[in-house]
């Protein structure tokens, strides 16, 4: 294995055949071409074209051009404004390479998410400001929604520009306010028209699928990480992503083995992360399996209620929560054990003395990574002991690189396997039915 690249293991766990994973796999050829040539073609003209996004250079080039305003600035907090896919890729990242970061009072920049419009939420971000932010340099506004009208995002950005206009006026905010948008949507034009810092997300391109866009790079960049290679790390594994070969792809082989063990009755998809930095990352990915997945119709209009249920856990927290359900309960779950053991990563030994020596001799001397990774193998042996199939993902530590790499995957792996459930994995319908039913009550 080269130690830069994602590892996928398989084949002692997953109790389905190569045979049967190859079988699957060839079905994909046709879609594997087509999508080759989406990035030969280099048009934002089909929702496949995600794909460009992580080597478009001008795009990237707007982005670093915006966000090269700010440098020099005294930059306290970036707030970002946005819902599920315009904020979970950043928070994701963001929480991988600084982990509680925001706990850290003397640290910053800071990254703030106000993706809901719980008022004590919004009020905890609006004494953050008043308390913390004396110059309005200290402070970004990032305005994210692709349609521009999202109920929750437009609220809390009424809100915190009023906020912040209240302490430093509307002109001076307006300056220090960007908006990420589809460009024409009813939030362009009013960005447009106030003269307010603007960034594109290709029409095209869905929220769920936007992180290598300005959705993810602008605040990302203002926070300090390194996003050249995140973005690098999404290149240098999109030439084996689009390979036909299950060996040379691991999304080809991942969605084949995906297809197979929900055909064989198991609904619950289960990311067992084993770094809880990783946490995030998790309900990023959650996200897009369920929302371009979970769906009622297939490409011909038959009822199929499609989609195998996403759900996040955390080694080795939930091995004392949730585990005796995962192996006592219902047989329904597809297990993927994730991990990034880095040998140059932070070291925390046991001490050797110690009033508690007697309790768990077996730790004395031993390193954290070396206890988690037990834990985990422990885990895993449990589960074949047991007969749950489950792939184990192993990170080559966790770096911007990896992480590009690791979402680029879990893209192409979503859409791999939305082929070949026949159902479109950039559409969200039922997600438009209560945004419209929401509407409605609003009206009253």
């Amino acid at each position: 294995m080269n130690k830069n690249t994602i590892e996928i293991k398989y084949k002692e766990s997953v109790l389905v055949s190569e045979e049967e994973i190859r079988s699957v796999a060839l079905r994909l050829s046709e879609y594997l071409g087509f999508l080759k040539s989406v990035t030969s073609k280099r048009e934002y003209d089909v929702p496949e074209s995600f794909l460009l996004l992580s080597d478009d250079k001008e795009l990237f080039k707007k982005t670093e051009d915006v966000a090269a305003l700010f440098n020099g600035d005294p930059l306290k907090y970036i707030v970002v404004v946005g819902i599920g896919g315009s904020n979970l890729g950043a928070s994701a990242v963001y929480d991988a390479i600084f982990p509680k970061r925001n706990l850290l009072s003397s640290v910053h920049p800071k990254l703030i998410f106000s993706d809901t419009t719980n008022p004590r939420e919004m009020e905890a971000v609006k004494n953050i400001i008043r308390e913390n932010v004396h110059d309005p340099k200290e402070i970004v506004l990032n305005i994210i929604t692709k349609s521009g009208t999202t109920v929750e995002t437009v609220a809390n950005a009424m809100v915190l520009f009023e906020e912040l206009s209240s302490l430093f006026g509307e002109s001076e905010v307006l300056s220090r306010t960007v908006i990420t948008t589809d460009e024409g949507s009813p939030l362009w034009k009013v960005a447009f028209d106030k003269q307010m810092h603007i960034l594109p997300i290709p029409k095209k391109v869905g929220g769920r699928y936007s992180v290598f866009s300005p959705v993810g790079i602008f605040p990302l960049k203002l926070a300090g990480i390194n996003v050249s290679k995140f973005i690098s790390g999404a290149v240098s594994i999109r030439e084996s992503l689009l390979s036909e070969n299950q060996n040379e792809n691991p999304a080809l082989l991942c969605s084949a083995i995906d297809f197979l063990v929900h055909k064989n009755g198991l609904s619950i998809y289960n990311s067992f992360f084993f770094n809880s930095e990783l946490e995030s990352v998790g309900k990023w990915g959650r996200q897009l399996f369920a929302e371009s997945l979970g769906k009622k119709y297939d490409k011909k209009g038959v009822v199929v209620n499609a989609g195998m249920t996403p759900i996040v856990s955390l080694g080795s927290t939930d091995l004392h929560s949730m585990v005796q359900l995962y192996l006592g309960g219902p047989r329904d779950k597809f297990t993927n054990f994730i991990s990034a053991f880095n040998e140059n990563g932070d070291h925390v030994a046991i001490p050797v003395s110690s009033p508690f020596s007697s309790l768990v001799p077996d730790i004395i001397g031993k390193d954290f990574q070396k206890i988690l990774s037990s834990i985990l193998g422990g885990t895993m042996e449990a589960y074949k002991v047991e007969g749950f199939p489950f792939v184990e993902t192993v990170l080559p530590g966790i770096s911007e690189q990896t992480l590009g790499q690791y979402f680029m995957l879990k893209m192409m792996e979503t859409i791999l396997l939305g082929k070949l459930w026949d159902v479109d994995a950039f559409d969200q319908p039922e997600v438009e039915s209560y945004k419209k039913a929401a509407r409605e009550l609003l009206k009253r």
